[in-house]
């Protein structure tokens, strides 16, 4: 079978009003009755905590103090003022994101109520407005008190392992499914507003947002439709002004205004390392029959076509995607919300996280389905560095209703969300929910919850409706790119389910497979796979204190949220490196287990294509500071696996493949879309530093393509220590190095001179230093960094030769001489 899908467009908010007011709010506390200020954004407990009500969730156990928030109504209270000409106008109550059940009123009418945080709520509330000051309130109800008398109307229990909750109440709220509890966050049930609420005042109409889909593509042209959502339905007639296209009279339908245009010979939109990520740019006015400007905005969008190859072939069942008729093979990793508070996650981290994706030569993003939609500054920097988005609906790892009344919400959430999604250039696949098939599947949920026969058949036509039904068709209405129900399509264990569809293996930290599996059992597409790890030093620092720092501490037990456990952790990185009672050097071999298991399993999958197709690791980032799967932690310091997925990523690189430890075979790996003759030189060092052998060749590599470097000449040293050092030349001539250290035994230290570390400078002001390395033995996996600070290198985690080497490194924070360190083996 095969899905294409065609495309354009980012979508852009816009505000075209007389005038526009931000609300700013004050919070009632319901056992003290007093009042205190909320800001105009935030949850309640960010406000309790800005108040000293409560300490910060994130320090120690202070997780604990939370809870009975849960417990309570919370009442929002705003004024704001009107004047005369105001009150003679269109007033609305704009609320971008309400977290999220609510009641609306406004000088004491009732408004309207709110059930959906995925939702934008817009009020017309002309008729309870007054000249001067209006006084607003909005009750929020948590979820736990909102659901509980309204759960006995799906007819069912319904299945939610991640609400760590007494009454699991996460499958019937549309809300972020992790804040209910997960194996790798906090349980905190925020309530409030993501985004700030507003008061909107115009005289005649405006736009509310704009988006569009390509709807043929072809080598010579682009037949695209361009929409723009009005706040009032009118019937008189407008003028679109298009700087590219030209000026179009156009009436209203359904409060939407829609235009067909063509783009003869188009420049397409291509992936990150395919070719440009193209955008046109246009400059759109809209005018009102009076000739009146309601709207004007520069607008970029990009076009490019999408198809999901999933067809029978000599492995198994395909999953492949294609852009503009090209196979691509997809690297990166699965994103989940930055924090456990939605409202304080800035424009610019969003920008920075896909700035570090990009630098790590990503080219796909897997947005999932337990968090939240992403925000436009994250699409818009997406589409600007041609980084393609796996968005999943937000759903995952339970079971969710499928009654008229919840289906009638979701499918507002999807009217709302899809074309706002599907307008961006870098949108390339949808996907249903996260792992809900598989678990009901495979998770022991039928027995677990009682179920019965006639329970089993009423969860399964919800999950037809909602899934199969629902979303494909809303879906379809809006864009023709790509949908496939659920991730994974094939369970992880029996080596027949690796040879179709898409994968999240999970046989190691889950399971008891050795760590070598991660390069022997690899997926049609690899959606979700991974290994835990401690952040470092300074992150830990801001959660603890020393006297926590070993694994059975009540503090570290409490913080790791996988019931695995840190013994996982412990088990992997004593084989590889052995045991160690010092912490922070149990941090640094966390670390290096973690590159190592996930570095097995990318430079696996990539040498597979086309049998496989995609490798999407587990996880990019933190919603908290804690031992978890991610690469990059809570503060944005890098660990070891965030630089070693930067080498195995680049898409001309060597890398070492494993499927035995102590037996790698070197490869060369190209995705690059043309092909090229590249030239390689090897040198084979002992770990005093002499040189045993050089050896080169040339190599003609296609698209994509990978080929063992040197299969006989290196079997002479298999069975002894070595060092060897890649040099080549990219695509583009650039020289690239890369040295790996063999060892029979891995893990075992490296005997020799003690190395002479100096930080040669600190300048404060420019935030940058200089290190300097002296070692007369093999160094593997030096790293540097600060106690209290954060430290950016171009690498770390990082093997030196012998020799004197001078490293240059940027710093943010309180980074001193004193208060630096580093590890080796």
């Amino acid at each position: 079978m095969v899905r294409i899908g065609f495309f354009v467009v980012l979508i852009f908010l816009v505000t075209n009003v007389m005038g526009q007011i931000n609300l700013s709010w004050k919070v009632q506390h319901p056992v003290s009755k007093a009042w205190f200020p909320f800001g105009e954004k935030g949850s309640v407990q960010e406000a309790l905590i800005a108040a000293n009500q409560l300490p910060d969730p994130f320090v120690g156990m202070n997780e604990n103090k939370f809870a009975w928030i849960e417990n309570y109504q919370w009442t929002l209270e705003s004024e704001f003022i009107l004047t005369e000409s105001e009150i003679n106008q269109f007033v609305e109550l704009d609320f971008p994101s309400v977290d999220t059940y609510a009641s609306v009123f406004l000088n004491g009418k009732f408004v309207g109520e709110t059930n959906n945080a995925f939702v934008r709520y817009r009020f017309d509330v002309k008729d309870k407005i007054v000249l001067g000051k209006n006084k607003l309130k909005v009750v929020f109800t948590p979820p736990i008190m909102y659901q509980k008398p309204r759960m006995a109307k799906v007819g069912v229990t319904l299945p939610a392992p991640n609400d760590v909750g007494t009454t699991k109440v996460a499958p019937h709220c549309r809300k972020p499914q992790y804040q209910f509890g997960w194996d790798w966050s906090l349980r905190i049930l925020t309530m409030g507003f993501w985004e700030s609420a507003k008061v909107d005042v115009f005289s005649d109409n405006k736009v509310l947002a704009n988006y569009s889909n390509t709807l043929e593509l072809t080598n010579e042209q682009a037949i695209s439709e361009f929409t723009l959502v009005l706040a009032k339905e009118s019937e008189g007639s407008f003028t679109w002004k298009s700087k590219l296209f030209g000026e179009q009279a156009l009436k209203s339908v359904n409060k939407q205004l829609k235009r067909t245009e063509t783009l003869l010979n188009p420049k397409l939109w291509w992936p990150r390392g395919q070719g440009e990520a193209h955008l046109y740019e246009d400059h759109w006015v809209l005018q009102n029959e009076n000739g009146d400007v309601i709207f004007e905005k520069d607008v970029r969008f990009g076009v490019k076509k999408v198809e999901l190859v999933q067809e029978k072939d000599q492995w198994g069942i395909s999953f492949q995607l294609k852009v503009n008729n090209r196979p691509i093979f997809c690297k990166g990793a699965d994103y989940i919300p930055d924090d456990i508070f939605p409202a304080r996650i800035t424009d610019e981290k969003l920008k920075n996280s896909v700035k570090t994706m990009l630098d790590c030569n990503f080219n796909m993003v897997r947005i999932w389905g337990g968090g939240f939609y992403p925000r436009e500054s994250f699409l818009e920097a997406c589409d600007e560095g041609g980084l393609m988005v796996w968005e999943d609906f937000m759903f995952a790892c339970a079971m969710y209703p499928g009654t008229d009344e919840f289906l009638a919400n979701v499918r507002t959430e999807l009217e709302q969300q899809i074309p706002r999604l599907a307008s961006h250039a870098s949108l390339t696949l949808f996907n249903g929910n996260n792992e809900v098939d598989v678990a009901w599947k495979n998770w022991g949920f039928q027995k677990d919850y009682n179920l019965s026969k006639k329970d089993e058949v009423l969860i399964n036509s919800y999950y037809q409706k909602l899934f199969k039904e629902l979303i494909p068709q809303t879906i379809r209405a809006f864009t023709k790119i790509p949908y496939e129900h659920t991730s994974p399509l094939s369970n992880w264990g029996n080596d027949a389910f690796y040879n179709d569809g898409t994968q999240h293996y999970w046989g190691v930290w889950h399971g008891t497979d050795p760590i070598e599996d991660f390069g022997r059992k690899s997926g049609r597409f690899n959606a979700e796979y991974g290994f835990q790890s401690f952040p470092e030093l300074a992150t830990l620092s801001s959660f603890s204190k020393p006297a926590d720092w070993k694994l059975d501490s009540p503090l570290m037990k409490m913080r790791q949220k996988s019931y695995v456990g840190n013994n996982m952790i412990a088990k992997h990185s004593n084989l590889l490196y052995g045991k160690t009672a010092d912490f922070q050097r149990f941090v640094y071999f966390s670390q290096l287990t973690q590159a190592k298991a996930v570095g097995i399993a990318v430079v696996a999958h990539r040498t597979t294509f086309p049998r496989c197709a995609g490798t999407l690791y587990w996880q990019f980032n933190d919603c908290w500071p804690a031992p978890t799967w991610s690469s990059v932690d809570y503060y944005g310091r890098w660990k070891a696996l965030q630089y070693e997925v930067k080498n195995d990523f680049k898409d001309v690189t060597i890398a070492a493949r494993i499927d035995t430890l102590g037996k790698e075979k070197y490869v060369l790996i190209s995705d690059i879309p043309t092909g090229f003759l590249c030239e390689i030189e090897a040198r084979i060092y002992d770990f005093q530093g002499k040189v045993l052998d050089t050896l080169m060749c040339k190599q003609a590599i296609a698209y994509p393509h990978s080929v063992e470097l040197f299969p006989q000449e290196l079997k002479a040293y298999k069975k002894s220590d070595f060092a060897i050092q890649f040099n080549w030349k990219d695509e583009t001539g650039k020289s690239c190095e890369r040295l790996f250290i063999h060892e029979q035994f891995p893990g075992k230290p490296t005997s020799g001179v003690e190395p002479r570390v100096v930080i040669e400078s600190l300048d404060i002001l420019t935030g940058k230093g200089v290190l300097r390395i002296e070692n007369e033995t093999i160094l593997q996996d030096f790293w540097f960094a600060s106690k209290e600070g954060k430290v950016l290198m171009e690498q770390n985690f990082v093997h030196f030769l012998p020799g004197k080497y001078r490293i240059e490194f940027e710093f943010e924070g309180n980074v001193t001489k004193e208060n630096c360190y580093w590890f080796y083996h």
